[in-house]
C-alpha cells in the first residue's frame, strides 16, 4: 500500500508570510509615532507623558541624514511608559510645524502636558538622545507636580486633636501649641495613612518664615 504524505498548499505558506510580516511591520512601525494635525494637539496633552518630536521634512538631505537613527531611538526607549517618540512631516502637516515655532530641519522638541520644555541641539546619536529625554522628562514631571493647583482640604488630625476646615484655621488651632508658625505656601493633599490624615508638601518657592 502507498503512502501519500500531506503537501501543504503554496496559497497555505503565502498567507502565514503575509501574517507574520504583517505583524513585524506593525511592530517596528508603532515604536515612532506619527503625529497630524488632527492628532498632534490631543497625543501630547497627554497626562504625565513626555513626547520627544522630530520635525522634519522629505526634501531636507539634512533630514536624510538622519537615516534610521529616529526608529532605533524609538525602539531603544521602547518600555518607557510616560515618554513616547513621535514624528511630524512638515511638508504634509505645516499648520502643525508653524504653531510650534518649526524653521528649519530637523528639529526635536520635547513637550510635556501640551507645553514645550525643551529643545535637542546636542549630538544626534541614540544615546545622547535617550539621556536628553529621560532628564527632560524628569524635570518636566517635577515641575508639574510643583505645579498643581493648591488643594486646600483638612480632615481630624487625630495626633494633635485638632479640626480644620482652612489653612488659616490650622494655623490658628496650632498657635497656642508653637511659639512660631512658619507661613509658606502648601500644596495639600489627602494621606491614606489613619494616623496622618493630612500630607503636606512645600513647594520649592515658598515664602520666607515669620513669625505667627
Amino acid at each position: 500500500m502507498r503512502s501519500y504524505r500531506h503537501h501543504p498548499h503554496p496559497t497555505s505558506f503565502l498567507l502565514l508570510l503575509t501574517i507574520i510580516t504583517t505583524c513585524l511591520f506593525i511592530r517596528t512601525q508603532s515604536e515612532v509615532i506619527t503625529l497630524t494635525s488632527d492628532t498632534f494637539s490631543d497625543k501630547i496633552k497627554e497626562k504625565d507623558t513626555a513626547w520627544f518630536v522630530k520635525f522634519c521634512v522629505p526634501w531636507c538631505k539634512h533630514c536624510k541624514n538622519l537615516g534610521s537613527l529616529w526608529d532605533d531611538l524609538g525602539k531603544v526607549m521602547e518600555g518607557e511608559d510616560e515618554i513616547e517618540i513621535g514624528e511630524v512631516d512638515c511638508g504634509t502637516d505645516k499648520p502643525v510645524c508653524s504653531k510650534v515655532d518649526i524653521h528649519s530641519y530637523p528639529t526635536f522638541k520635547v513637550f510635556y502636558d501640551g507645553e514645550e520644555v525643551a529643545r535637542y541641539q546636542g549630538t544626534r546619536d541614540v544615546e545622547s538622545l535617550k539621556t536628553f529625554v529621560l532628564e527632560e522628562a524628569e524635570k518636566a514631571a517635577a515641575k508639574a507636580q510643583l505645579d498643581t493647583p493648591l488643594i486646600f482640604v483638612f480632615r481630624r488630625i487625630p495626633i494633635l486633636d485638632i479640626e480644620a476646615t482652612s489653612l488659616h484655621g490650622l494655623e490658628t488651632a496650632l498657635h497656642p501649641r508653637l511659639e512660631a508658625i512658619f507661613r509658606f505656601r502648601f500644596r495639600l493633599r489627602l494621606a491614606e495613612d489613619p494616623f496622618c490624615s493630612v500630607m503636606i508638601k512645600i513647594c520649592l518657592y515658598c515664602h520666607a518664615a515669620v513669625d505667627a
